[in-house]
């Protein structure tokens, strides 16, 4: 109980401490909620410049005119063929196209070879040109198809419109989806808040009662090293309960999301990898380090086994070489298990995971505890 009272005596000297890496902390998870994305959507429209000469004035040129104005700027004005070539050059229009006279009558007759009756021109340096002459062929196609149905040429191209809607001229946002799962954004990067406040702020406490003078009067009192030692883990554990629980809620609030079947699983995760700091913690404990020094520590391993473990950097993104070395760090596998997750993985998938993570606690634990023996025999 002794113990126990001066750890948390201890502990209050450095609550600006603690206070400042939880604030840090619930900012970044606030900011990283905020960002999330939820369109999915790797694709939006794009308009293009485009000059129509229509010598038909039939209903059918008159549809196809109507539909590319739904998606595209159409430049209206009496142009030259030099300054046609001009516009397309300097890509201020994307294509010009001339309906010739007998069109609807012809497209009519002939369907199939709608595209093959206009003069199109293009730009065939980019890519727009291209999608407009997409965006006419599938029109016309449509269009054909439906007045060979039996419609007339009035809703023939009210319905072929329909059937194109959001499927003209695009434009590739990303390869991949946008992610927009805010519960496993905020999880990835809490390692860093818990590894952060246990270094900078419970590992000086501990520290402390590792002195030299409390060294030395402690090895002539009653209580046995062992004991000390699994009073100031239950401590550590107190403390880092509070932590823990004050993390998972602030991120559960900005993730939207809590007590669902994948919160439980990610919430889990979380709490193996803190029972592993907890370990870490107090297996450097055992090493003659100096107070003043556990700022520095908290930074050193804070960010390099959140870079490494993927925390920071999308695990997609690391190359084989990082990835190899973070498999050696417990805030891999938590990234690991968070994306099997997030994919979604059961109990069973993710178990590998933490019992990695709890083999990386355990023997750091053990070191730990060896160099405790032989500092202590030695003193």
């Amino acid at each position: 109980m002794t113990v126990f009272k001066s750890f948390f005596k201890v502990l209050k000297s450095y609550k600006v401490s603690m206070l400042m890496y939880m604030g840090i902390m619930i900012g970044v998870v606030a900011i990283l909620a905020g960002s999330s994305n939820h369109n999915n959507a790797s694709y939006y429209d794009v308009s293009q410049n485009i000059v129509i000469e229509d010598e038909d004035g039939s209903e059918a040129s008159k549809a196809l005119i109507e539909f590319l104005g739904t998606k595209n700027t159409i430049k209206t004005g009496d142009y030259s063929k030099d300054q046609i070539t001009d516009l397309l050059y300097y890509t201020w229009i994307s294509n010009y196209i001339r309906i010739p006279e007998g069109f609807g009558e012809a497209f009519l007759k002939d369907e199939k070879e709608g595209i093959k009756l206009l003069e199109c021109k293009k730009n065939e340096a980019t890519a727009a040109g291209y999608s407009i002459e997409s965006e006419i062929d599938g029109y016309l196609n449509f269009l054909a198809g439906y007045v060979a149905g039996g419609f007339s040429l009035d809703e023939a191209k009210g319905l072929a419109a329909e059937s194109l809607n959001d499927k003209s001229a695009i434009s590739m946002v990303a390869e991949v989806k946008v992610d927009d799962e805010k519960l496993f954004t905020v999880f990835t990067v809490l390692p860093y808040g818990i590894i952060s406040i246990l270094l900078s702020a419970v590992l000086p406490v501990i520290l402390r009662f590792g002195s030299e003078k409390i060294r030395m009067r402690s090895a002539v009192s009653a209580m046995s090293s062992s004991k000390r030692q699994l009073y100031t883990t239950l401590s550590v554990a107190v403390v880092s309960t509070v932590i823990v629980a004050v993390l998972v809620a602030v991120a559960s609030i900005l993730s939207g999301e809590a007590f669902t079947s994948r919160w439980w699983l990610v919430t889990l995760n979380f709490l193996v990898l803190s029972l592993t700091m907890v370990l870490l913690v107090v297996a450097l404990s055992n090493f003659k380090l100096k107070p003043e020094a556990a700022v520095g520590i908290a930074n050193v391993i804070g960010l390099s086994f959140c870079f490494l473990g993927g925390a920071f950097v999308p695990m997609e993104i690391l190359g084989e070489g990082t990835k190899m070395i973070g498999r050696f760090l417990p805030t891999f596998w938590h990234s690991e298990a968070v994306i099997e997750i997030k994919n979604g993985g059961g109990f069973l998938e993710i178990s590998n995971c933490l019992l990695i993570q709890l083999l990386f606690g355990i023997m750091v634990m053990g070191i730990g505890l060896f160099a405790g023996k032989y500092f202590e025999k030695k003193s």
